[in-house]
């Protein structure tokens, strides 16, 4: 009778701890999904100007040179392929393979930006002096919340991967499927060329 007993003492237990480790990994999975959100907010801010210099480039001036041409066409199959990946890594933020595919974009987009900014025939617009601070100063104001957001979506990752790392906890996370998701290394800083209308 007293084994009986201790017996369903024990699956108690087990129950309550398998219970409170399921809600520990949720409720920090949830924080990963939250930091991706903020973050998310800030790359689509950054897309939108991104967008809006673009658009504006488009009007003042044909691209100068066929140099000029081949560094527009990547920009703008930059910008394409970062709004794929976005949207990627929006719907599946803890997915490895999403973030990764979101940090070559980013990478990929920040490489076209500096060869186009680099191009000496940089289209001029109709700009007066004060119009290319601004977008520098838009520009970086928003690589410094892409990067302040970055690294808390990091340290959210870092608490779920090691969260679902620890015995038994692992035992869990292997049951339901819980994967360790990546945190995001981003090549940030890279400036909006002087021409920029």
């Amino acid at each position: 009778m007293w084994s009986l007993s201790l017996d369903w003492i024990v699956l108690a237990v087990l129950v309550f701890w398998a219970v409170g480790a399921y809600n520990r990994v949720m409720r920090l999975r949830s924080t990963c999904v939250q930091a991706f959100g903020s973050l998310d907010t800030y790359f689509m801010q950054t897309q939108g100007l991104l967008n809006e210099w673009n658009a504006v480039q488009a009007r003042s001036a044909e691209p100068g040179g066929s140099a000029h041409k081949l560094a527009y066409e990547a920009w703008q199959q930059s910008l394409g392929a970062m709004g794929a990946a976005l949207a990627g890594a929006h719907a599946r933020p803890l997915n490895a393979s999403a973030v990764q595919a979101l940090e070559r974009a980013h990478d990929a987009q920040a490489a076209a930006w500096h060869a186009l900014a680099d191009m000496p025939c940089a289209p001029d617009g109709e700009a007066t002096e004060a119009q290319p601070q601004v977008w520098r100063q838009r520009w970086q104001q928003q690589q410094g919340q892409i990067g302040l957001a970055t690294a808390q979506f990091n340290t959210a990752v870092a608490h779920y991967n090691a969260a679902i790392a620890q015995f038994p906890a692992r035992v869990l996370a292997w049951f339901f499927g819980f994967r360790p998701a990546r945190t995001l290394a981003l090549a940030l800083g890279p400036q909006l060329p002087d021409s920029a209308a």
